[in-house]
């Protein structure tokens, strides 16, 4: 059928109407197919990114309370050596 002859049978506004409701359908089959995919796809990668960046973190804590646990038991014996040493006359004279 012609659209001249669709527009005389059923009216300017039926065959607009029907136009109308065809584009509602054709967007919603789009929203709900390939932009939901696209979203999910980037939801996933967003998902990975801050999955990864706890882990790093997780490991930078981790190296942190290590490093900071051997200073304090390199600066707790150097306190005693220096205590014995200083036991010894060596900070009162300089020898």
């Amino acid at each position: 059928m012609d659209i001249v002859n669709i527009i005389e049978t059923l009216g300017i506004p039926v065959a607009v109407a029907f136009v109308l409701g065809y584009t509602c359908l054709y967007l919603i089959k789009f929203i709900t197919g390939k932009l939901m995919q696209r979203l999910d796809e980037h939801a996933k990668r967003h998902e990975d990114i801050l999955i990864s960046l706890i882990n790093v973190q997780k490991e930078f804590t981790n190296k942190l309370i290590e490093t900071q646990t051997e200073m304090n038991a390199k600066y707790g014996s150097l306190i005693e050596i220096v205590k014995a040493l200083s036991g010894n006359g060596l900070s009162k004279n300089g020898r």
